[in-house]
């Protein structure tokens, strides 16, 4: 019995020394296949241990699925080899910056913002029948008023991307700027004007069926024939200028059936004797001075006769300077202005009237 045991127990031991032979060498030869592999996924760098015998097996076991854009270096059916680098990115030129894109990121943060803006003063003017015409004087300052307006602002931490108004509320009320006319009509008597009144019109003279009086007429005749510059033409533009309306004053001063601006006054009472911008023949001596100066500049510039009227025309609404450099010079000759006046003459010749 005693053998029976020894023998058994002999049995066992030598099944457990083959069993832990085995093991031992099964892990020896586990031991000799594994690997450690330096794994760069897009910048994002890690060192992994693995029995893959490919880069393709590799990422197989590592439930790794490429992009079709995707590169890889080495190929997937390059043998792994223990210390390699295994790299992927997007491009060529290197693998993806994962901290380059987190530095780049930039929240869209909204806001409310309320800012104060100032609201601007108009002008206006009051008309004194008993001052001179001509004369001005501001009997109110003009002060700006001031509202709050509040935005909702989408920005992010380098700019402003949207900025919506949601409300606004007045904090002040402007105050207008408030200047006084003077429309007191004088009668004045200038050399030129005297002169003028004492011609008899000729035979050529025409009197139009217009709200303009006929003895207006054959002073703008006579005019015209001092000057050199075409009679239905000058009518043409007085009706554009003030509609015939002797005593109106426009925007930026401008006086009477021409428009005169006051600021003409001082060179137009120095040249002509002109005193009064709101008398009538003073107002038409003034005009048509002022056309036959534009016409002879604007025959230093071009050649026919048709744009030398235009070119003239325009320079006495907008100025020379201020026609040539916004139009002229840029190759705009017609305006809607001059084709006005062009087109009122072609109506007063071809009917008599307006």
């Amino acid at each position: 019995m005693e053998e029976d045991k020894a023998y058994i127990i002999r049995k066992v031991l030598t099944v457990v020394s083959l069993i832990l032979i085995f093991a031992t060498a099964g892990l020896l030869a586990i031991t000799t296949q594994l690997k450690t592999v330096t794994f760069n996924y897009y910048g994002d760098v890690k060192s992994i241990k693995t029995l893959a015998s490919s880069v393709d097996a590799f990422l197989f076991q590592n439930n790794i699925f490429l992009d079709e854009d995707a590169l890889i270096e080495p190929s997937k059916d390059s043998r792994l080899i223990n210390g390699m680098t295994i790299a992927i990115s997007d491009t060529n030129e290197g693998a993806f910056d994962i901290e380059s894109v987190r530095e780049s990121y930039a929240p869209i943060i909204a806001s409310v913002k309320e800012e104060i803006e100032a609201i601007p003063f108009e002008e206006e003017t009051v008309n004194n029948e008993e001052v001179d015409s001509g004369k001005t004087q501001v009997i109110q300052e003009g002060v700006e008023g001031s509202k709050s307006i509040s935005y909702i602002v989408k920005s992010t931490k380098d700019k402003v991307i949207q900025k919506d108004e949601i409300g606004s509320e007045i904090l002040a009320q402007a105050q207008n700027r408030v200047v006084e006319v003077g429309t007191k009509v004088t009668v004045s008597r200038s050399e030129v004007v005297t002169s003028i009144s004492s011609q008899v019109v000729d035979g050529g003279f025409v009197a139009y069926n217009i709200s303009l009086p006929v003895e207006y007429q054959q002073y703008a005749y006579n005019l015209c024939k001092r000057y050199g510059i075409d009679y239905p033409l000058f009518i043409a533009l007085m009706y554009r200028e003030s509609g015939f309306n002797p005593s109106v004053i426009g925007g930026g001063y401008a006086y009477g059936l021409c428009q005169i601006g006051i600021s003409n006054y001082s060179n137009l009472n120095a040249k002509l004797g002109i005193t009064d911008l709101l008398d009538p023949y003073d107002n038409m001596t003034a005009g048509a001075y002022m056309l036959s100066v534009y016409m002879g500049i604007a025959a230093t510039k071009v050649s026919d006769e048709q744009t030398r009227i235009v070119y003239a025309l325009n320079s006495y609404n907008m100025g020379e300077g201020g026609y040539y450099n916004n139009c002229f010079s840029q190759g705009i000759i017609d305006r809607a202005y001059s084709n006005n006046i062009l087109a009122t003459r072609e109506r007063l010749i071809n009917t008599g009237g307006i």
